[in-house]
């Protein structure tokens, strides 16, 4: 099914490993495959996150947009581990999500955990050129 996306001026688009870049103008386009996606606004650099769960959405927004789950496998349980200790009151919607990655439903687990996490850490600067990191703070088990 095509996905139509209204880009503003200079807002990101996260496609996979690449970043597409709006210029100054705002743009309308059709993206059609089985590609995945993330706007800017679901997008947290992993620079921003301060805490566990923050690390744990990194992690699974890797795992998702480089569809390479198994290359995260170790940092994602290692974080899920954390994640429920640090936030036991938690433990339901962590479980949740644990259930949504083992069902390769990364999307979907990235929306129900961006639920719990603070919205600032999703702060969107238009002047920002950084896109999606080539390496980050996330060790790849294996």
């Amino acid at each position: 099914m095509p996905l139509r996306f209204d880009l503003g001026p200079f807002e990101k688009l996260y496609i996979g490993r690449s970043v597409l870049t709006n210029s100054h103008q705002r743009t309308c386009f059709v993206l059609e495959g089985d590609t995945p996606i993330l706007r800017a606004k679901d997008f947290l650099q992993p620079s921003a996150a301060t805490n566990s769960l923050e690390q744990l959405y990194c992690c699974i927004q890797q795992m998702y947009l480089e569809a390479a789950p198994a290359s995260y496998q170790g940092s994602y349980l290692r974080l899920m581990v954390q994640a429920t200790k640090d936030e036991p009151s938690l433990c339901s919607e962590l479980n949740a999500v644990d259930g949504l990655v083992t069902g390769n439903k990364y999307y979907k687990a990235l929306k129900d955990l961006k639920k719990l996490i603070r919205p600032s850490a999703f702060a969107v600067y238009p002047s920002e050129s950084k896109g999606l990191p080539t390496t980050n703070k996330l060790a790849r088990s294996g």
